[in-house]
């Protein structure tokens, strides 16, 4: 049983339950602390992907920089640490709920009220995590949790910080590069899209990417119409959001909702909320809005005589029971029929207001007409008429809109020769407009953009492999590399460039072969004792080495001198202790000393005269002992011998005569 499959534990602490789900770093899996007996979240980093350094250090940053929110609204880390296998896992905190996406795919759009202050709790979670400057980078509604407290009141946590980074550099943690799309692209903002061609971000890209959560919160739709994936990056690229208020018709959005949440919503992140927190404040504003409202009038019907409105009277157990109506409220009626008849009135104008600012192709004042009506009396004959005009001639206003965007955007990156972009800018074009009269034209021009990226990448190829010969040292291969450049360069100028950048490698070589030669000839002259010539080949290589291998050359020179120096007293004094002459090998020696203050050898050779003289004069007292031994025994002086033979035999105890000595001694004792 592996250490993640359920029923096993992890670490001596957490017993897997179930899987929960796995993404591109690691595992998730719902486990119980076995000594506190609760349920936690355990993200285990995979297998593997357990050995990869820049794997570790993304995990590894996500758990530490989760351990610097502290925040009601933001998800607990609990626990990081590393298995036997030598993979990483962290320990979450369970959050027993349901995931905005679940809810809004069982329950449909949520209540405006209850959608704001979610929206709210999710703002102040991303206002904890930028205050330590790190942005989440995938806000979307798998990413937002929602769960009762203990007081049956509706919560939100912001969960998942895989992909979070910070604002400023960090070499030991960021370990995303340019040119890679990090999060989901359903719920990115327009720059996070645009990271990959090395656009910066900062946190009003998260504040982007839950303006897209609030707005299907709220219409149960996304801001877009776009099918694909790539469509609806390209139109949030290049494309307003769709008004919050009509999105959904059976949500009626109040005005000051549908700018809140647009502004959120803005391509340029400078007219976003400038943080967490002003969006906070404008939230809470429209919330105010919302439920602060403690008085309405009488709701209108419409009437029946000439159109006009009546109002329902008060309950029957209100009235008095007599069948005619007291004067007061007689009154009151006439006057709920004279406001209602005002009101016909009004809505009739604010209705003509409305036909013609259509008529005039002034949508945004039409729409705020026919909202302004909707709000006093959605009844209002007209209104629904007006709604489907303004629907159809706003839908074709955006379309011809959304068009001449998507022309501009594919023109703009045919010219910044974008390949990618321009493809998929062509693609959203046709999606919108099948039948454009320059299809072709556009369909030829990015062929053309794709045969020119294939011609730039075939080129960057071949001066790759040329790179790549030429730090090995291989000229021939380069040179050949570079002829290939030459086919597939257009203008010749890469072409031109790298041959330029062979010739200047290959001059360095000869450079350097002719300096490394130089350098062996310094090394033999002076091994061999030629002192002169080497200082006349180093005086040739001052001006060419850097100055750190001109010392080190200076420095086996003054060693070569020495050693030089050492060679020709050596002679000297071997000359002279060969001849005996210890007076002349002294002179030797201490002239060496003179010459080389800081060498040991004079001393040693000091020391070796003294020896030799030593040996010397005990070799002579020997044979002169020897000698008188001699002289004794033949005058037959045995007393006197043997006493000669006694000091003989201190000086040297393994004398080579001592048995002869004692045998001749013995014989001229015997009678």
């Amino acid at each position: 049983m592996t250490v993640t499959e359920p029923g096993s534990v992890l670490d001596g602490k957490y017993e897997i339950l179930r899987t929960l789900g796995a993404g591109g770093m690691g595992e998730v899996f719902l486990a119980r602390h076995l000594h506190l007996d609760e349920l936690r979240v355990v993200k285990v980093l995979r297998r593997d992907l357990a050995a990869d350094p820049d794997s570790q250090k993304r995990f590894l940053r996500e758990a530490r920089l989760a351990t610097q929110v502290k925040h009601p609204n933001v998800a607990i880390l609990y626990d990081c640490s590393r298995l036997a296998d030598g993979s990483f896992y962290m320990v979450w905190e369970h959050v027993e709920g349901q995931e905005i996406g679940d809810r809004l795919a069982e329950q449909g759009p949520f209540p405006l009220t209850v959608a704001l202050e979610l929206g709210i709790q999710a703002l102040r979670g991303l206002a904890a995590i930028h205050s330590i400057g790190v942005i989440h980078r995938d806000v979307s509604p798998d990413n937002l949790m929602v769960y009762t407290d203990s007081s049956e009141r509706l919560r939100l946590k912001v969960i998942d910080l895989g992909l979070a980074r910070t604002l400023s550099a960090d070499p030991l943690y960021e370990v995303t590069q340019v040119g890679t799309f990090m999060g989901k692209l359903r719920y990115c903002s327009p720059e996070q899209a645009r990271a990959a061609e090395g656009e910066s971000l900062d946190h009003r890209s998260d504040l982007y990417s839950l303006g897209l959560v609030l707005y299907e919160m709220i219409s149960g739709r996304l801001p877009f119409e776009g099918g694909s994936g790539a469509v609806s990056l390209v139109q949030r690229l290049s494309q307003d959001p769709m008004p919050l208020a009509g999105r959904n018709p059976e949500v009626a959005v109040p005005p000051a909702l549908d700018q809140a949440v647009l502004r959120s919503l803005a391509r340029d992140p400078a007219l976003r909320y400038r943080d967490a927190v002003a969006m906070i404040e404008g939230l809470d504003e429209v919330r105010r809005g919302l439920t602060d409202v403690s008085t309405r009038e009488v709701p209108v019907y419409a009437g029946a005589a000439g159109g006009a409105a009546a109002a329902p009277l008060a309950p029957s157990a209100d009235r008095p029971k007599s069948a005619e109506m007291s004067q007061a409220e007689r009154s009151s009626l006439l006057q709920q029929i004279d406001r209602a008849a005002r009101r016909v009135r009004e809505t009739t104008q604010v209705l003509r207001r409305a036909e013609a600012a259509l008529a005039e192709g002034q949508f945004g004042e039409a729409s705020r007409l026919a909202q302004e009506v909707a709000e006093a009396n959605p009844a209002a004959p007209g209104l629904a008429e007006l709604r489907q005009k303004l629907a159809d001639g706003q839908s074709l206003a955006d379309h011809r809109r959304r068009v001449e965007e998507l022309e501009a955007l594919l023109t703009r990156y045919l010219k910044a020769k974008q390949q990618r972009l321009a493809r998929l800018a062509l693609e959203s074009l046709l999606d919108l407009y099948p039948n454009h009269p320059r299809r072709d034209d556009y369909q030829a021009w990015v062929g053309l953009l794709d045969q020119e990226v294939a011609q730039d990448s075939r080129v960057a190829e071949a001066l790759a492999a040329g790179r790549e010969a030429l730090a090995a040292g291989d000229f021939k291969r380069a040179r050949r590399q570079a002829a290939a450049v030459r086919r597939l360069d257009p203008d010749g100028a890469v072409a031109d460039a790298f041959e330029r950048e062979i010739g200047r490698v290959e001059s360095e070589e000869e450079r350097d072969v002719e300096l490394a030669r130089r350098r062996e000839t310094f090394h033999k002259l002076v091994a061999a004792g030629d002192v002169a010539a080497a200082e006349r080949q180093l005086e040739d290589l001052a001006g060419r080495l850097p100055r750190v291998a001109l010392a080190a050359l200076e420095a086996e020179l003054d060693a070569g001198r020495h050693h030089a120096a050492e060679g020709r007293s050596r002679r000297v004094f071997d000359q002279r202790l060969a001849a005996g002459d210890w007076l002349g090998a002294r002179e030797a020696a201490r002239e060496l000393a003179q010459a080389l203050p800081a060498s040991p050898r004079p001393a040693e050779m000091l020391a070796e005269v003294d020896r030799r003289e030593d040996e010397e004069r005990k070799k002579s007292a020997l044979l002169q002992g020897e000698a008188q031994i001699e002289k004794l025994i033949a005058q037959g002086k045995a007393d006197e011998a043997r006493l000669a033979l006694r000091v003989l035999l201190q000086l040297d105890p393994e004398n080579r005569r001592r048995r002869q000595f004692e045998r001749q001694i013995d014989a001229l004792g015997r009678p």
